[in-house]
C-alpha cells in the first residue's frame, strides 16, 4: 500500500512539472499580425524541442490564418520565442473577407476572435494547446480637449485634459509632452527636436495638472502638446498635435465650440469622437412622413448603463436640424463617454460615440 501511494505521488508530481502553459494578452497583441507571436511559454519540465502553430479564427468567418514556426528549444521556466524563429515563421491566409483585410493591411478588423496556440514536440510527447478569445473593437481616436487647438489663453500653468482611451485596457498609462514652437518650426519639429517643458509619463487619468517643477509658460510664445497611450513598451494610440498661444496682453479669445454646429449625421458617425457640450446637434434628411426620431444612449464609462428620461425628438419631412438637450437631465457626467444608437428613417442604424462636457 505504501509503494502504491508513493507511485501515485510521483505520477502527480510528474504531470504538474511536465505541464506547458501559454501567456498571451489578446487585448494588446491580438490586434495585428506583428503582435501574434508576443506570447510566453511556461515549461514545467526539462528541455524540449518542437514547433509552435497559431490558429486565428473569427466567429462569423471561420479560420482566418495559421502561423507556423520552425523547431526551437523550449527550456525549463518562462520562454519567449527567439527572434530568428519569429522572422522565419510561415503564414497562411484563408479565403474569407476578414483574411483579405488582414493580408492587405496587417491589422485585424472588428470581430470576435479566438487565438489557439499548439506546441508540437519532436518525439512522442503529446502536443500542448491553449486558446484565448477576444471581442476586438477598434481604438477610438485619442482626442485632446483643453487647451483648445489654436486657442489663446492667459494661464501660465494650464491644466491639460484629453479623452480616455476607448476601449479601456487594464494597465493603460498616458504620456504628455509639451514643447515651445520656435520661429520657423512646425508643431512636429518642435516636439521632436526641442527640449520639452513637460514630459510626464505613467499617468493613469486623462488629465494633468501643470507640474509645479516645470517652467511656467511665457507671454507671447506658442506651444504644442500631444498625448500617447501605452502599456509597458507598446504604444496603443497617439493623439494629434494641438497648438496654443500664451498671451495675457490681449483679451482672451473665446474657445471654439467643439460641436461644429449642425453637421451631417453621416459625418459624425464615421469613427471620430464627438464632444457634446451640453447638447448633441446634427442634420438629417427625412424623405418620409413626419415621425418621432428613435434613439437611445448608454454610458461607456458605466459599463453600458442605459440613460433614462431622454427628450423626445420630432422629425419632419425633409431636412431637419436636430438638437438633443443633454443638460436637461442629471444622468450625464462631465468627461464621461457615451454611445448613442440612432434608427435612421430608412430603418438602418448608426452609432455615435461622444464625450459629454458641461
Amino acid at each position: 500500500m505504501k509503494k502504491l501511494t508513493i507511485l501515485l505521488l510521483l505520477s502527480i508530481t510528474a504531470r504538474s512539472f511536465g505541464q506547458v502553459t501559454f501567456q498571451f494578452i489578446p487585448e494588446l497583441y491580438g490586434r495585428n499580425i506583428a503582435g501574434l507571436l508576443n506570447c510566453r511559454i511556461i515549461n514545467g519540465s526539462g528541455k524540449r524541442t518542437g514547433s509552435l502553430m497559431l490558429t486565428v479564427t473569427e466567429r462569423k468567418n471561420g479560420t482566418v490564418l495559421v502561423l507556423k514556426t520552425a523547431n526551437f528549444n523550449l527550456y525549463p521556466g518562462v520562454n519567449s520565442l527567439p527572434a530568428a524563429v519569429i522572422r522565419s515563421s510561415a503564414l497562411e491566409f484563408y479565403n474569407n473577407p476578414i483574411a483579405v483585410i488582414i493580408k492587405q493591411g496587417s491589422n485585424f478588423p472588428v470581430g470576435d476572435y479566438e487565438y489557439c496556440f499548439t506546441m508540437n514536440y519532436t518525439g512522442t510527447s503529446a502536443p500542448s494547446e491553449d486558446c484565448f478569445t477576444y471581442n476586438l473593437m477598434p481604438f477610438a481616436e485619442l482626442h485632446l480637449i483643453e487647451p483648445f487647438d489654436n486657442d489663446t489663453l492667459c494661464d501660465k500653468r494650464p491644466t491639460l485634459t484629453w479623452q480616455p482611451l476607448i476601449p479601456t485596457l487594464h494597465g493603460t498609462s498616458y504620456q504628455v509632452v509639451l514643447s515651445e514652437i520656435k520661429t520657423g518650426q512646425n508643431a512636429v519639429e518642435a516636439l521632436n527636436y526641442n527640449l520639452p517643458l513637460i514630459n510626464q509619463a505613467f499617468l493613469t487619468s486623462p488629465m494633468l495638472t501643470y507640474p509645479p517643477i516645470a517652467p511656467q509658460l511665457e507671454d507671447g510664445k506658442t506651444y504644442v502638446w500631444q498625448v500617447t497611450a501605452y502599456i509597458g513598451q507598446t504604444i496603443l494610440n497617439r493623439s494629434e498635435t494641438w497648438e496654443f498661444k500664451e498671451e495675457c496682453n490681449e483679451k482672451k479669445k473665446a474657445p471654439p465650440l467643439p460641436d461644429d454646429g449642425y453637421r451631417d449625421i453621416g459625418d459624425l458617425t464615421k469613427g471620430n469622437y464627438y464632444i457634446a457640450v451640453g447638447a448633441i446637434r446634427f442634420a438629417i434628411i427625412n424623405p418620409y412622413k413626419a415621425a418621432n426620431f428613435k434613439y437611445e444612449i448608454e454610458s461607456l464609462s458605466k459599463q453600458g448603463k442605459k440613460i433614462k428620461g431622454l427628450p423626445k425628438i420630432k422629425m419632419e419631412t425633409g431636412k431637419n436640424k436636430i438638437m438633443i438637450d443633454l443638460a436637461d437631465t442629471d444622468a450625464f457626467l462631465d468627461g464621461d463617454s457615451y454611445l448613442m444608437k440612432l434608427w435612421m428613417p430608412d430603418g438602418s442604424t448608426k452609432n455615435l460615440r461622444f464625450i459629454y462636457k458641461d
